[in-house]
């Protein structure tokens, strides 16, 4: 455990999961993202695809004249990670960090505007705005369908904002004069357009990782996230979490994150917390896939207390059993702990047959699927002089298989207490 100020999150801890190899809107890598404190709901932001004609324009644009532009895809997932809505911007940026908040069930978000293109020819905000979600709508920089832009100088450029929910603030970060700020403002005053500047630092934030893919802010602590695609990097990958604390700018931990091993391209992308029952995570996203098209994979941090030497991560969710599989004794669940440091999968409950192959028994909710396939040996009942025993898998593609039926030796139960494996 690295912890040193009190509320920071452990980066050095356990990892659980909440969304898995999820399809966005466009096909494109995913940015950045923000969880809606009230719903879970998860937005998510990447360049628009390329090929894309939307009802007001003369033609469909390419992928780097979207890119250029800063022309931007909103996707909406709910807390299953099933796309519930999307939205387009132009002209806003490339997307390296968003923030939402929900306002009486009206969801707002706050992302960057005014997209210029840098010496790469790749648009990046030059002001943050905000606006309400609505499903389907095109939204264009500079119109009134969103809120006056601000920006912290004129010169500054890079800016991205994030809502950090605990503080009840508004965090940017801008290039001004080659030197990266953070600056923290009151979220009700600069949604009223009074843009009082409470702090600013210039961390120094570490070279490892080489691309700068984030940063999210909570209880004091500001954290920020570098790192590549496996092609760039290859495993164990180069991302890393770096914190800092807000009161004096220094750093607090800096960590290489191996997790999720078994992802396909890997690339960092977004940081957000989100608090549930009063316990902080802090998200990570990774964009998945080689080739695409990209999906949206968000790995978390919890902030929960560890009590002798266990750290629930995820409590337990029910499976969703196969066609013509029914819950014997107990209805199937899982759930992801820690265990001295390790992310452990534990399910329960068992399943009832007969199973006369190997087969699919049931799937797994996003938060306890892993990225690398995790099995364990669990007691079943079969014919006399049969089997004691059958290994049950948990593969990437969120499937739980059992193994061992046969036509002439069918198992009429497993029993699913006794699986416990390791989680990556």
């Amino acid at each position: 455990m690295s912890v040193t100020i009190p509320g920071q999150i452990d980066i050095a801890g356990p990892v659980g999961k909440l969304l898995h190899r999820r399809p966005l809107h466009n096909t494109t890598v995913m940015q950045s993202f923000a969880v809606d404190p009230v719903t879970g709901d998860v937005f998510v932001l990447q360049i628009m695809g390329g090929g894309l004609r939307l009802a007001d324009e003369a033609a469909a644009l390419d992928y780097p004249t979207r890119k250029a532009h800063g022309d931007l895809c909103l996707t909406r997932l709910d807390r299953t990670g099933t796309i519930r809505g999307h939205m387009y911007l132009r002209g806003f940026g490339h997307g390296v960090n968003l923030g939402v908040e929900n306002r009486a069930g009206q969801v707002w978000l706050w992302t960057e505007a005014a997209s210029t293109p840098n010496s790469k020819n790749e648009g990046y905000g030059t002001a943050v705005i905000s606006f309400s979600y609505a499903d389907g709508d095109v939204v264009d920089s500079g119109t009134a369908r969103h809120t006056p832009a601000y920006t912290p100088d004129p010169a500054a450029r890079f800016i991205t904002p994030t809502v950090d929910h605990g503080a009840n603030e508004l965090v940017l970060r801008y290039s001004l004069g080659g030197v990266t700020t953070f600056a923290r403002y009151d979220l009700d005053r600069a949604t009223a357009g009074d843009w009082q500047v409470l702090q600013r630092i210039t961390p120094a934030i570490p070279a490892a990782g080489t691309d700068f893919q984030g940063y999210a802010s909570h209880a004091g602590v500001l954290y920020t996230l570098k790192g590549q695609s496996l092609d760039a990097a290859p495993l164990p990958g180069n991302t890393y979490i770096t914190a800092f604390e807000w009161a004096t700018g220094a750093q607090l931990d800096h960590q290489h994150i191996t997790a999720g091993p078994g992802l396909a391209w890997r690339e960092a992308e977004g940081m957000a917390v989100s608090v549930r029952d009063g316990v902080p995570h802090l998200h990570f996203g990774f964009a998945c896939e080689d080739p695409g098209p990209r999906t949206c994979t968000v790995l978390s941090l919890s902030g929960a207390p560890e009590t002798d030497g266990v750290k629930v991560l995820t409590d337990w969710q029910p499976l969703v059993l196969a066609a013509g599989v029914t819950a014997y004794q107990h209805a199937p669940q899982g759930r992801l702990v820690s265990l001295a440091g390790t992310t452990t999968l534990q399910l329960g409950g068992g399943v009832q047959g007969p199973f006369t192959a190997d087969t699919v028994i049931g799937t797994l909710p996003d938060s306890l699927v892993p990225s690398v396939t995790a099995r364990a040996t669990v007691p079943v009942g079969g014919p006399p002089g049969g089997p004691a025993v059958a290994r049950v898998e948990v593969g990437t593609d969120r499937a739980v298989r059992l193994y061992g039926g046969r036509s002439t030796a069918p198992l009429a139960w497993a029993q699913l207490d006794n699986f416990t494996a390791a989680w990556r």
